[in-house]
C-alpha cells in the first residue's frame, strides 16, 4: 500500500470516528473540493513537494472550520514542516494539534514525533534492520518500543544479480521505491530511521562501469587488478555517488550511516587517484615501493617504521581526500536536510593503534574531526578496558563523548549498562 492510500484509509477512519468520539457535536458535511484538497496535499507531502502540501493543508485549515477534515489536515501541516526540516514550525503546530485534538488516532505518533524535535540531545539507541532479512520491519521494531529511538535501514542492496538502491534515484537502478514506506513505519512508532548508504561498495556501478573499478596491487604477482569497489578519484564517480546522496536527502530521513570509508594500502592504484597525487606533489609514484616496502628496512629519510616520507605523503594525502569527501558529501544534502545526522563506522585500529589504522586504512581521526560538527564517529565496543578506556582514548584527539556512538559487540548486561551510564552520544544495539 503505498502512502497516499494508507493516508486516505487512515483519513476515512478518523473522519467517521470522529462523530463518535464527540456525540455533542454534529460535524459538517465532507467538502468535496475540500476533500479533493487534502488528497492532493497528501500527494504533494509523499512526493517531497512540501511547499506546496503546506499551502494545500492550511488552506483547509482556513477555509473549512468545524470540518471533520481540520484534525487531519493538522496534523500532516505538522508532519510536513517536519519532512522539510523545520523544526519550530512543526513542533509548534504538534502543540496546537494536542491541543485541539486530544483524541486523535494520531494521538500516540504525535507525542513520539514531539518528543523527537524537542529533545534532539537525548541518547541515541539504536538497533539495525535489513530489508534482506525477510522479516517485516514494523514486527522488527515492535520488541524495542520502549528501548530504543533509532534503527538504522540499508537502502541499497549489493546482493548478485540483484545490486541497486530502494529510493528513486538517478545514478541507480530502483530494486523498489520502498524507503516512503519504511520512513513512515519509523516515525509513527517514534523511532528515527537513519538510512546506511555506501560511498565505495555499489555493485550495480562497478559491474555497469568497469572503468569506475578501484585497483589493488599484489605485491607478489607485482601487478594491479581491478576489484569490485569504485574509485572515489574518479571525478565521474564522485559526481554519481553525490548525486545519489542529493537525491536520498529528498527523503525526510534523519540521518545517514556509512560503513565503507576507508581505504587498505593495497587499494587505491588507478590512474585517476595516481595522476591526482603526482599533479599535486610532482613526484612519481610506484606501488610496489609504497605496498612492498610499507615496512621494510629503515633507509636513509625513514621514519623508525622503516617507512619513507613518501609513504606519508600518500596515505595522508587519501585521508585528507577522505574527510574532504564527507564534507562534500554533507554539502549536498544539507539544504535539503540541514539538522541530518551523519555517521561513519570506523575501524577500531582508527582508534587503539592510530598510525596504524592512518598506514592500512588512510584514516586520520584528526581529518575526520575537523568535518561538520554533526559527524558522529562510530566506534566497536571492544577496548580490552572497556568504555572508560576508549572514553581516555579518545580524549587524546580533543573528541568529545558526545561526537561518539558506540556499536555494542554484545548484549552482556553488564556491558550494555556501562555504555549507556557513559556520556557517548549514541548506542547501537547488536543484532539478537
Amino acid at each position: 500500500m503505498t502512502l497516499s492510500r494508507a493516508l486516505i484509509t487512515g483519513l476515512f477512519l478518523t473522519v467517521f470516528l470522529s462523530g463518535c468520539i464527540r456525540p455533542t457535536t454534529r460535524p459538517e458535511p465532507i467538502d468535496e473540493k475540500g476533500w479533493s484538497e487534502l488528497v492532493e496535499g497528501i500527494r504533494s507531502f509523499e512526493s517531497g513537494r512540501y511547499p506546496e502540501a503546506r499551502r494545500r493543508f492550511l488552506e483547509i485549515i482556513e477555509a473549512y472550520p468545524g470540518s471533520p477534515l481540520l484534525s487531519e489536515a493538522q496534523w500532516l501541516l505538522a508532519r510536513t514542516y517536519d519532512a522539510a526540516g523545520e523544526k519550530p514550525a512543526a513542533i509548534r503546530e504538534l502543540h496546537f494539534f494536542l491541543k485541539n485534538y486530544p483524541k486523535s488516532l494520531h494521538d500516540e505518533e504525535a507525542h513520539f514525533l514531539l518528543s523527537r524535535l524537542e529533545q534532539p540531545d537525548q541518547k541515541t539507541i539504536a538497533i539495525v534492520w535489513s530489508p534482506l532479512s525477510g522479516r517485516p520491519l514494523e514486527d522488527h521494531l515492535r520488541p524495542y518500543l520502549r528501548k530504543a529511538n533509532t534503527v538504522i535501514v540499508p537502502v541499497f542492496s549489493n546482493a548478485p544479480g540483484r545490486s541497486g538502491v530502494f529510493f528513486n534515484a538517478s545514478g541507480a537502478p530502483l530494486l523498489a521505491d520502498r524507503l516512503p514506506e519504511w520512513i513512515e513505519i519509523a516515525h509513527q512508532r517514534g523511532f528515527r530511521i537513519m538510512a546506511a548508504m555506501p560511498v565505495r561498495e555499489m555493485r550495480w556501478a562497478t559491474q555497469s562501469h568497469s572503468d569506475w573499478r578501484d585497483r589493488k596491487y599484489d605485491s607478489k604477482q607485482g601487478t594491479v587488478e581491478a576489484i569490485d569497489k569504485l574509485d572515489l578519484f574518479n571525478p565521474d564517480v564522485k559526481q554519481m555517488v553525490a548525486q545519489l546522496y542529493r537525491d536520498l536527502a529528498q527523503y525526510p530521513i534523519d540521518g545517514i550511516y556509512i560503513e565503507d570509508l576507508s581505504y587498505g594500502i593495497e587499494e587505491g592504484w588507478t590512474p585517476s587517484a595516481v595522476r591526482l597525487y603526482e599533479s599535486l606533489f610532482s613526484e612519481s609514484i610506484d606501488p610496489g615501493s609504497i605496498v612492498a616496502g610499507s615496512i621494510g628496512r629503515t633507509g636513509e629519510g625513514s621514519d623508525r617504521e622503516g617507512r619513507a616520507p613518501q609513504f606519508w605523503h600518500w596515505v595522508g594525502w587519501r585521508s585528507r581526500f577522505l574527510s574532504g569527501f564527507v564534507k562534500e558529501l554533507q554539502a549536498e544534502s544539507r539544504p535539503r536536510r540541514p539538522e541530518m545526522q551523519w555517521g561513519v563506522a570506523l575501524p577500531a585500529v582508527v582508534l587503539t593503534h592510530p598510525v596504524k589504522g592512518l598506514s592500512e586504512m588512510s584514516i586520520d581521526l584528526l581529518d575526520l574531526k575537523s568535518a561538520e560538527s554533526n559527524l558522529y564517529l562510530i566506534f566497536t565496543q571492544s577496548n580490552p578496558g572497556g568504555v572508560p578506556s576508549l572514553l581516555e582514548t579518545i580524549s587524546k584527539y580533543a573528541i568529545r563523548p558526545q561526537e561518539v556512538w558506540l556499536q555494542a559487540t554484545s548484549m552482556n548486561r553488564a556491558s550494555l549498562t556501562e555504555a549507556m551510564k557513559s556520556p557517548v552520544q549514541g548506542i547501537i544495539l547488536p543484532s539478537p
